[in-house]
């Protein structure tokens, strides 16, 4: 028996190696099946692309053959002007109250003389060119002059 077993070993080996030869040979068959199909696809792709272009080709050739406007953006729409009265009720409000200020600054008040203290002025000083300065001044804003003691003579 010991001479057959190397010859039984060495055929089961190479019934082993056969069939994983043959697995492997029906891998590579479908690999290749696998293999044909997709570049069957990729082509059937690359012509559909080819199609695809050359329909977009025609569109761009018939878009540049139209005229059209120039891109622009859209007009912008007109704003009504707000109306002017406001502004002008403004100034002149502004105008009199400026008036006013002024004037107030100018001239205060001036108090009134009572008609008893023109009558005791007496004539004399009334006429005298000190008298007229001192009318002057007083119509000018100054102060009034203290009061004359009277002379003891």
């Amino acid at each position: 028996m010991r001479r057959w077993l190397p010859v039984v070993l060495a055929l089961v080996l190479v019934a082993v190696l056969v069939f994983l030869g043959y697995q492997a040979y029906t891998a590579y068959q479908g690999l290749q099946a696998r293999v044909a199909a997709l570049e069957a696809q990729v082509q059937g792709q690359g012509e559909a692309l080819r199609a695809l272009s050359g329909r977009v080709a025609r569109l761009e050739e018939e878009v540049f053959r139209t005229p059209a406007e120039p891109l622009s953006p859209p007009p912008a729409p007109e704003v009504p002007a707000p109306p002017a009265w406001p502004y002008v009720v403004g100034v002149l409000v502004l105008l009199l109250l400026l008036y006013l200020f002024l004037r107030l600054l100018r001239a205060p008040e001036k108090p009134k003389e009572a008609p008893e203290k023109a009558e005791e002025k007496s004539p004399s000083q009334a006429a005298s060119p000190e008298g007229v300065e001192e009318a002057r001044m007083l119509d000018e804003g100054a102060p009034p002059p203290p009061p004359e003691e009277p002379r003891k003579g």
